[in-house]
């Protein structure tokens, strides 16, 4: 077979995976049964952020059959509601061979007021429309989840060397703003219905001027969007596009796509089996993991996209 015989087939396969996995797990998940075994629900104290936090931790199927597996962690926010679909998708994936499985750690909210101070970013203001509004407290937050959080599960659970992290709306904007912050703390990012938009669009500013500084950032950056988010959500998004086109540094995998027929609240549902395929595109078994860590490792391997499903 050609080269390029080769090639179309290959992104055949992975469309037609694509959505085949999309399909399956939208019906899965109109399933309300959560799953019972392999989830741990507990609470840990964190001293950087003066107080009790919930932990739910979604252990793979294979956890217990397999007990020198070792698994990749995704660190899902407003845990409670976005790590079980996240937790579904995964493990369905798994099952019909698409990606690995994994551990995902859902990282509930206090409060509404405190997911508004934990997600927003240390230069932003918390609530746009009070001029007085203290500042976000994103930087605490992520210090909790790199010194307090993540040690935890990595000394309780057999953890892979490899992390995810996903939000949705201003936790997705959370999660731009690790990338600027810490940029090596997770190796993938998930970034569903980002709120890029706040104060003016600060973040893609910031983006812009760390992918244009960066010699190069061995990661991966998924970001994406309903067709039917309003007007100034799309704006940003467009704009931070432009910032990746632009500007992305050698070895940065990166997509954003528009889920079709998707709103602000559906789009992370649908949208994370799609970013778990691209993420584990050149993922084949058990040592999946190790060539996906290799792969990031070659300069020039960094793959610019933008697609529409």
């Amino acid at each position: 077979m050609s080269t390029s015989k080769s090639f179309a087939v290959t992104i055949l396969v992975t469309f037609v995976i694509s959505v085949i996995g999309t399909i399956l797990v939208s019906d899965y998940l109109q399933d309300e049964t959560e799953f019972a075994e392999g989830v741990t629900v507990s609470k840990m104290f964190s001293k950087i952020l003066d107080e009790e936090r919930e932990v739910i931790v979604h252990l793979p199927e294979g956890y217990d059959r397999n007990p020198e597996q070792r698994y990749p962690v995704i660190y899902v926010l407003d845990g409670s509601s976005q790590n079980i679909h996240t937790a579904k998708s995964a493990a369905l994936m798994a099952r019909i061979g698409v990606v690995p499985e994994v551990i995902v750690v859902g990282l509930a909210n206090t409060s509404g007021a405190n997911r508004e101070r934990d997600y927003t970013p240390p230069f932003m203001r918390i609530d746009i429309d009070e001029p007085d509004s203290p500042m976000g407290g994103g930087e605490a937050f992520l210090a909790f989840l790199k010194n307090e959080a993540i040690p935890l599960i990595e000394k309780t659970y057999r953890t892979a060397p490899y992390r995810m992290l996903a939000g949705h709306s201003r936790g997705g904007l959370f999660v731009a703003y690790s990338l600027l912050a810490d940029s090596n703390l997770f190796h993938a990012r998930f970034a569903h219905s980002p709120a890029l938009w706040r104060d003016d669009a600060l973040m893609v500013s910031k983006l812009t001027d760390f992918l244009a500084s960066a010699p190069n950032l061995h990661t991966f950056f998924y970001i994406s969007m309903g067709d039917k988010e309003n007007d100034k959500m799309m704006a940003a998004y467009k704009n931070s596009i432009v910032s990746f086109e632009m500007h992305s540094p050698e070895g940065l995998r990166w997509y954003a796509e528009v889920t079709v027929g998707a709103d602000h609240y559906s789009n992370p549902e649908l949208a994370t089996p799609v970013g778990f395929r691209k993420l584990y595109s050149h993922w084949q078994s058990t040592a999946g993991m190790q060539k996906e860590a290799e792969h990031f490792s070659i300069a020039g391997q960094g793959i610019n996209e933008q697609q529409t499903k």
